[in-house]
């Protein structure tokens, strides 16, 4: 019986061998393992070698039939693969001769000479096959025959393989024997190295388990973050793809796709970029020039590995512009993004449009604009800007500082007189106020040193710059002068409307008391005797009316409602005449005298001459007032050269301070000038410019009129003359009249020429007059000259009268303004009835138009009241001796009834 310790030995005995059976059984099967790959292992060199050979004559087959499918088909797609074709096989050739797996076959006799042999065949066809489409159709039967000849080279090679290999494995299977007798002897070291090899074959198998799980799960990370990108990237607007360091494509999103869709069929990984440039050329995506397609291409591609980041934008054949960014890595792939900038384009086109629109609109407006940034930085402007301020060319851009223009306009006078630096800031500190409010806006008027006035406005803008503008108002400024003028000189035509309005109502009574003091005086006179005391009141009654008539006349003459009779007058002697009747009106304290009086001729009437010199000499002496002064008259002919009077014209001790007035203007020629300087208070400069108003005085009231020195100013302009003032505050005043020089006639008097004596007649006159006073003494007149006379007061009596015998009368004489009917309606229904019969009309007050009215209404003659004697006799006869047609108002002495 076993005993438990044997039992345990036993077992643990058994245990062991059975534990070294399981070790044996596993050395042997490991043994027998490895045997077994050792014979694979020689096999499959031997399948290696024999598989290099076949697969070179399967593509040398295969090379020929691509030539054979070129010659029933050339065109670049089969000579492409022909010459494909061609390079594979001839590079299984060169690894037979020089790899280290085939030196076993290299070995084999003849198989390196077979090789050789072929490789000079292989070169002698080389040139035409890398140009097969220029290859004749005999150079490729050549190629063809060339190629015929390696058919048996090429199978003997594998031939001589074969062999070579059944050689080889028998001697194979015969080492592998020996071999297996030899492991056989290490089956005891197998067996004790069997669990050592087991143990270190099992942790392998771990190991790479666990590097086979790694592998599965690194692969599944990369196929996911491959997808998480190819998804990324196709989220994206921008077109994306990526060229690998061989310049092939290896990945792009569908965007890229969509911007290039001329490319969509041709793009794919592993396409070159070349390739898809010539397929832009192909497809019409690039237009180069014929012939050019290598050129262009080689020139794109060297820019391309010359730049390592570029960016630009680019315009396809429909239309769309894209901005390409493209960059290389540091591992030499290029990056390229693609965004599509169509609309940018469009916005960016229509922004340039309205920028043209703007600028355009802005150089058509009349005013200069510029705008100006929040940093007071120019960036608009007009081209009107630069004319009105004259900036140089260099200065003005757009990015030119307001300051920097500021500061040129300063230095320049722009802004007038003043420190620079302190107008420029004074500017600027105005404008920021401005900006800082945001509210009005900011008006100046600058004064140019080319006398130009020029108005700014500069107004805030809510994106914080601020808009200037400019404009030339030089014009407008001169216009509201003369405005300004014209107002002034309309205000003065309606004050000398009103005056003579005021002449024309008061002339036709006043004249008519005037004539029936004047008629009755004159025949008083007649009837006394010289001798007679009477005789000299009643000359001083007649001197009374004639200055009464001649203040009216005066009235009438500034009001150029009245016309008065210029004829050739010497000045010199109508002066001297004047001032002996002015002596006696000056007062004992004012001294009147002439100096250096010339005889000189003008067109001028006598009266209204000596109306200048009462005013204005009366107007001097009260000036002098109660002081001793002097009042001084000249007559000097005279040469106006460049519209100015001779320098002498000035007084040497008066000075700048002198103030000046004018009416009129000069123009070059000879003038008469006439002279009257007082010693007088002056006239004050702000009296000077209303020194000619009608009505205008600075005299108390009572004391003036107003209306002196406005007919003054009224006969001098009705004399074509002009009136130069020049006063001096307690200096006085000097009146310097010119007249138009006339030559001297044959012969003149300082009036008129003599008087012709009075003649008579013995025609009937039928008189209308409704002045019951002028009346009788008109008809008594008449009388005396031996006229027979019919008067009446009533027009519609003498009316009736005339019409019941109209070729009695041998002359009409009626007044022109009666109040039942006029003078004018009067004889325009007698010349209905005898239409020649002569007719005299008397008036108080007749114009320029009056006349021609009245001519036209068949009237022969008018002359104005009051009328005297040898006037109404010589303009009576006048008319009845037919040589009348235009008489008008005139000066005529007082007649002397005596004479």
């Amino acid at each position: 019986m076993v005993s438990l310790r044997e039992l345990a030995w036993l077992m643990l005995r058994y245990g062991v061998l059975v534990v070294g059976f399981c070790a044996f059984l596993v050395g042997v099967f490991f043994i027998f393992q490895g045997l077994i790959q050792q014979r694979e292992l020689i096999e499959k060199e031997s399948r290696i070698n024999v598989w290099f050979l076949a697969q070179t004559e399967i593509e040398f087959l295969r090379f020929r039939d691509s030539l054979k499918d070129y010659e029933l088909a050339p065109n670049p797609e089969t000579a492409e693969v022909a010459r494909q074709r061609f390079e594979i096989f001839w590079s299984r050739l060169p690894p037979l001769l020089e790899g280290t797996q085939t030196a076993e076959l290299r070995a084999i006799d003849g198989v390196v000479q077979s090789a050789k042999e072929i490789i000079q065949v292989l070169r002698t066809v080389e040139g035409e096959m890398e140009d097969l489409q220029s290859v004749s159709l005999d150079a490729l039967a050549e190629v063809k025959r060339k190629l015929d000849t390696l058919g048996g080279p090429v199978h003997d090679l594998v031939r001589r393989a074969l062999l070579y290999e059944s050689n080889e494995v028998s001697r194979g299977r015969s080492r592998h024997n020996e071999l297996y007798q030899q492991l056989l002897g290490l089956f005891g070291l197998t067996l004790v190295m069997g669990l050592v090899i087991f143990f270190l074959l099992f942790r392998q198998i771990i190991k790479t388990h666990r590097a086979v799980g790694d592998k599965e799960r690194a692969a599944t990370q990369a196929i996911t973050a491959r997808n998480e990108l190819e998804l990324a990237i196709n989220s994206i607007s921008e077109g994306f793809i990526i060229y690998d360091q061989d310049d092939r494509v290896a990945l792009f999103n569908k965007r890229y796709v969509d911007l290039h869709p001329q490319q969509a069929d041709l793009l794919c990984v592993g396409i070159s970029f070349e390739d898809l440039l010539r397929a832009a050329v192909r497809n019409g995506g690039v237009t180069v020039r014929e012939g050019g397609v290598d050129e262009w291409v080689a020139s794109i591609l060297e820019q391309r590995r010359a730049t390592a980041e570029t960016t630009f934008e680019s315009r396809l054949s429909d239309g769309h512009w894209l901005r390409i960014s493209e960059r290389r890595t540091s591992d030499g792939r290029l990056v390229g993004v693609h965004t599509d900038i169509t609309e940018l384009k469009k916005r960016e086109s229509l922004v340039a449009q309205k920028s043209e629109l703007l600028q355009t609109t802005l150089d058509n407006m009349k005013q200069g604009i510029a705008v100006f940034d929040a940093s007071a930085n120019l960036v608009l402007f007009n081209n009107q800007y630069l004319m009105v301020n004259h900036y140089p060319q260099e200065l003005v851009d757009t990015s030119a500082a307001y300051r920097d223009l500021a500061t040129f306009a300063a230095r320049r006078g722009d802004f007038g007189p003043g420190d620079p630096e302190a107008i420029v800031n004074s500017q600027v500190s105005a404008i920021e106020e401005l900006l800082r409010t945001r509210s009005g806006n900011l008006r100046q008027q600058r004064h140019l040193q080319d006398s130009r006035v020029v108005e700014t406005i500069v107004t805030a803008l809510p994106t914080g710059g601020f808009v200037k503008t400019y404009e030339d108002v030089t014009d407008r400024i001169t216009s509201e002068a003369e405005r300004v003028r014209l107002t002034e000189m309309y205000h003065a035509a309606q004050k000398t409307q009103a005056l003579g309005t005021l002449a024309g109502g008061i002339a036709h009574d006043f004249n008519n008391i005037i004539g029936g003091i004047i008629g009755n005086c004159s025949l008083m006179i007649g009837d006394v005797p010289k001798h007679d005391p009477a005789y000299s009141r009643l000359q001083q009654i007649m001197d009374s009316g004639t200055r009464a008539r001649d203040l009216v006349r005066q009235i009438l003459t500034y009001s150029r409602n009245a016309e008065s009779e210029r004829r050739p007058l010497d000045l010199g002697i109508a002066v001297t005449e004047s001032l002996s009747t002015l002596r006696s009106l000056m007062p004992s304290n004012v001294t009147l005298r002439s100096h250096n009086v010339e005889s000189c001729f003008i067109e001028g009437d006598a009266t209204q001459i000596h109306q200048v010199m009462l005013n204005v000499c009366v107007n001097a002496a009260q000036s002098i007032g109660e002081r001793r002064g002097r009042v001084t008259v000249s007559v000097q002919s005279i040469d106006v050269v460049g519209a100015k009077p001779p320098e002498d014209r000035r007084d040497r001790s008066w000075d700048s301070r002198s103030v000046h007035g004018r009416a009129g203007t000069l123009v070059d020629g000879k003038y008469v000038r006439l002279t009257i300087t007082d010693t007088g208070c002056g006239i004050p400069e702000d009296v000077m410019p209303r020194i000619f108003e009608p009505f205008y005085t600075t005299k108390e009231v009572g004391q003036g009129t107003g209306l002196g020195l406005a007919a003054v100013h009224g006969i001098v302009r009705n004399h074509d003359g002009v009136v130069v003032i020049e006063s001096l505050a307690e200096v006085g005043t000097r009146f310097d009249f010119y007249f138009p020089q006339i030559r001297s006639p044959l012969s003149a008097s300082a009036g008129e020429a003599p008087k012709e004596p009075v003649v008579a007649g013995s025609e009937r006159v039928l008189l209308i007059d409704d002045d019951r006073v002028l009346l009788s003494v008109t008809r008594e007149i008449l009388e005396r000259l031996g006229y027979v006379v019919e008067a009446h007061v009533e027009p519609e009596q003498a009316l009736e009268s005339f019409m019941s015998d109209p070729g009695l009368w041998d002359l009409i004489i009626t007044d022109r303004s009666m109040p039942k009917m006029t003078g004018e309606e009067l004889v325009i229904a007698m010349k209905k009835v005898r239409g020649d019969v002569p007719v005299l009309m008397l008036s108080g007050f007749v114009s320029i138009e009056d006349i021609e009215r009245l001519t036209a209404a068949g009237i022969d003659s008018v002359i104005g009241k009051p009328v005297l004697p040898d006037e109404l006799a010589a303009s009576v006869r006048t008319v009845l001796s037919g040589t009348s047609g235009d008489d008008r108002l005139s000066a005529v002495p007082v007649p002397d009834l005596t004479a």
